[in-house]
C-alpha cells in the first residue's frame, strides 16, 4: 500500500515540475517583459523630449508613467475619415 502512495507522490511531483512551475515562470516572464516595454518607452520619451528641449510627457499620470496607455487608447478610438464620395481604391 505504501508503494502505491509512493508512486503517486512521484506522479504529482513529475506533473508539478512538468507543468506548473513553467506555466507560473512563463507568467512571470511575460510581466517582466511588459514592465521592460513599458520603462523602454518611457525613457525614450523623455530623452526625446530633452533631446528637443521640451518638458515631456507629464500630463497624463503621475510623471507621464500612463502616457504610453493613453497613446495605445487613442490609436484604438482614432477612425480613419473617408468621404462619401471619394474613390476608395
Amino acid at each position: 500500500m505504501e508503494i502505491i502512495y509512493f508512486w503517486a507522490l512521484i506522479q504529482l511531483l513529475i506533473y508539478f515540475f512538468n507543468i506548473i512551475i513553467p506555466s507560473i515562470l512563463n507568467i512571470v516572464l511575460l510581466l517582466i517583459i511588459t514592465l521592460v516595454i513599458a520603462t523602454l518607452t518611457l525613457m525614450e520619451r523623455k530623452i526625446l523630449s530633452l533631446m528637443q528641449r521640451r518638458v515631456g510627457p507629464y500630463f497624463v499620470g503621475y510623471k507621464g508613467r500612463l502616457q504610453y496607455i493613453a497613446d495605445a487608447l487613442k490609436l484604438f478610438i482614432k477612425g480613419t475619415l473617408i468621404p462619401e464620395e471619394s474613390n476608395k481604391f
